[in-house]
């Protein structure tokens, strides 16, 4: 297992790069959150496909945050799986 995460260090840093974009606009789309801003739109629309549940959950219950993180980090996994199949790791000589 360690050394599949090993080779795989490239998905992983853009799935946390890109998961990461999309939780911190889920996490500041109300006027109320720290970070709020128009950025926050052009931060959903490019993460769209791994911020889209945690935007209508977050639409729907304002209130409490952590189950954004939840969704994300579920979505965190999913796209670093997917990103792993695509991106193969280098063969050493």
């Amino acid at each position: 297992m360690m050394e599949y995460l090993r080779n795989r260090k490239l998905a992983g840093f853009i799935a946390f790069l890109y998961v990461g974009l999309g939780t911190l606009s889920v996490c500041s789309i109300y006027p109320a959150d720290p970070l709020y801003g128009n950025w926050s739109l052009y931060g959903l629309l490019i993460s769209l496909p791994v911020s889209a549940v945690s935007f209508g959950y977050r639409f729907a219950e304002s209130k409490i945050i952590y189950p954004v993180f939840i969704i994300q980090f579920a979505m965190f996994l999913l796209t670093f799986l997917i990103l792993s199949v695509f991106i193969k790791p280098k063969k050493n000589k």
